[in-house]
């Protein structure tokens, strides 16, 4: 289950964020937003170790926690969409599967 969606800008600046959880979570789902940012930075600069291609805007996944697993999309203007959800055991391939499937239908 989806539990917090942000969209952040080109210079890591929050566009979007919203939470689907309780008051209590949303401030621990904006900080592993936050802590998600370096990894997507670190794949992005270091294309060579872990990046994306030139072609790919599924990042993966950004950032596990014991709760929670962090995904992200990187638009070719730098707008990264940052997706925090519950479910532990869903793999990279689920997702990007999803995101296809997704583009196919607006097309």
């Amino acid at each position: 289950m989806i539990v917090c969606v942000a969209v952040v800008g080109h210079q890591n600046n929050p566009l979007y964020i919203q939470s689907f959880t309780d008051a209590d979570d949303a401030l621990k789902l904006h900080h592993i937003v936050h802590c998600s940012l370096d990894v997507v930075d670190e794949r992005v600069n270091n294309p060579k170790k872990s990046g994306p291609t030139l072609n790919e805007t599924f990042l993966g996944l950004l950032y596990p926690t014991e709760n929670y697993n962090v995904y992200g999309y990187l638009t070719n203007t730098k707008v990264k969409f940052i997706l925090v959800t519950t479910d532990l055991d869903v793999r990279d391939a689920d997702v990007r599967n999803a995101h296809h499937k997704q583009n196919q239908h607006h097309v």
